[in-house]
């Protein structure tokens, strides 16, 4: 008898899929999410609905996942320097979230309360607060926050747009 060779599913890969089933079974059934072709830092893109309609408000995500827990009181996360300048920079408002397998749980933090790191640096630690997970979010005051920076942002373009005409 013949032993052959077949292709390998290793843990990150397992565990890539798990986080990412966690954080979709976590979202309001009404929202959509989708994940991009390219992945450049956005490893999710979500579409924000009220009721059945589309509200034009997107949420972008950076996943990570571990098998065990961080001690302390905080999820700590390596994360690039380079990614977390892409995702800042982005018009949409940016989320990160790590799932932790032996906890079944993820923790999340919105990009604008990760303080920028140092530039000289290629990656740095992230903290992310246990009291933030996800499984307790409180969607309603995300989409809320997207709603305003995205307003935000609107208004900003529209006076750029007038100031453009005269």
């Amino acid at each position: 008898m013949i032993n052959k060779a077949f292709p390998v599913r290793s843990e990150t890969h397992q565990l890539e899929e798990l986080s990412e089933r966690f954080f979709r079974n976590a979202l309001p059934r009404n929202w959509v999410c989708e994940k991009p072709s390219a992945d450049y830092g956005v490893d999710l893109r979500v579409d924000l609905f009220e009721d059945n309609n589309a509200t034009g408000l997107e949420l972008i995500v950076q996943l990570k996942s571990s098998a065990k827990a961080t001690d302390g009181d905080a999820e700590v996360v390596r994360l690039s320097t380079a990614t977390y300048n892409h995702l800042r920079d982005k018009l949409q408002v940016a989320m990160l979230v790590k799932f932790v397998e032996a906890e079944n749980e993820a923790y999340w933090l919105l990009f604008r309360s990760i303080p920028a790191p140092s530039q000289d640096q290629k990656t740095f630690s992230v903290h992310i607060p246990k009291s933030n997970r996800l499984s307790t979010i409180r969607w309603p005051e995300i989409q809320e926050h997207v709603r305003r920076f995205t307003d935000t942002k609107l208004a900003a373009t529209r006076k750029l747009e007038i100031v453009g005409q005269e």
